[in-house]
């Protein structure tokens, strides 16, 4: 693929505004109703932290990795392995454990793991992860299983990408370096991977992309940017009725939270942020006839997990977590449409 960066991208995108509502991302064209008695619930374990999380479909259950500290822990630390569990209706959860763990001295996760991101292709299961050094040097790693039933069946493949991109700053191995908490989006034909990280300007989500899961990633460089002393954490991107939403924790001195910003792309242009409840470092699951969000409870008491509604009446349409509902802004995209200020409707 040539280097078009992602200027070049949003324009091929937006030239073609009407091919993306027709897209092939699945999980985001699929149907927008709820099942008529969608489940509600949480996974906790005792004296443990959980953070950033994932779920996946496999078989007759689902599947929730998480970063996991078992607590009391030293400075916050202990990312050590990911907890684990299974559940057939997203209510009930029984914990399986953990899976993965450290590496070697050396490794690049030979500190830590965090961040989970599972997803499926042709019957492997590809978990995407931040492993950390000593230094809190950060590396995008992948394991992959094709039994993921097997907490033992994860077998890691290494360092899968690392930020290179033209204004980054990424110092190595040898000292605190981001690139930290990855999620994958299929679109039009290739993989897209979103990951904080930092450049010149601040802090950053990024994003790569891919023809195979297995790489090579080519760094795009930043999709997002955030205000000087912020940090966005833990995006996730979705897709629905051809519009994009990107959401992210924001972190740092001025950190509000867990928001979402909306595009007609991948890439944007995001429009203005609206602030998400219940909860943060959400990640979403389409199941055939449900969209759910889950996210992180309190200060990792629990991975709460709640179905969504779209309501398509307003176009882009507007996601509903559990209670509350928003009616997305406009501004600037392609001919400089505006509209007011996103509302809570409650």
């Amino acid at each position: 693929m040539k280097r078009l960066g992602i200027a070049g991208l949003l324009l091929l995108v937006l030239a073609h505004a009407a091919a993306v509502h027709n897209m092939d991302n699945a999980p985001g064209e699929a149907a927008t109703r709820v099942a008529a008695s969608p489940c509600s619930g949480s996974f906790s374990l005792p004296s443990t932290k959980l953070k950033d999380h994932t779920i996946f479909r496999y078989a007759d259950y689902y599947y929730l990795a998480a970063t996991r500290i078992q607590l009391p822990s030293q400075d916050g630390r202990g990312e050590y392995k990911f907890a684990y569990a299974r559940s057939q209706d997203m209510c009930t959860w029984e914990d399986l454990g953990t899976v993965l763990e450290p590496g070697a001295p050396g490794d690049a996760d030979e500190s830590y793991i965090w961040a989970p991101f599972v997803i499926e292709q042709n019957g492997v299961y590809f978990m995407f992860y931040t492993g950390v050094n000593h230094n809190i040097a950060q590396s995008i790693m992948l394991a992959t299983s094709t039994n993921p039933s097997d907490p033992l069946s994860w077998t890691k493949h290494g360092v899968v990408f690392r930020p290179q991109h033209a204004d980054v700053i990424y110092s190595g191995p040898d000292a605190w370096s981001d690139a930290r908490d990855p999620m994958v989006l299929f679109y039009s034909g290739r993989y897209y991977l979103y990951y904080t990280g930092r450049d010149s300007t601040g802090g950053i989500v990024g994003i790569a992309t891919a023809k195979q899961l297995l790489g090579p990633w080519q760094d795009l460089g930043a999709v997002l940017r955030s205000p000087a002393g912020v940090m966005p954490e833990s995006p996730f991107a979705v897709s629905q009725a051809g519009y994009f939403y990107l959401y992210y924790n924001v972190t740092g001195q001025s950190g509000a939270g867990e928001v979402w910003q909306w595009a007609p792309s991948p890439f944007g242009p995001w429009q203005p942020a609206v602030r998400e409840y219940p909860g943060w470092a959400h990640d979403f699951y389409f199941s055939g006839d449900a969209w759910y969000a889950s996210y992180v409870v309190g200060n990792g008491a629990a991975v709460g997990v709640t179905p969504i509604r779209w309501n398509t009446s307003v176009s882009p349409p507007s996601p509903q977590i559990g209670w509350q509902m928003f009616v997305p802004s406009v501004m600037h995209i392609g001919s400089g449409k505006r509209a007011m200020p996103a509302a809570a409707l409650r």
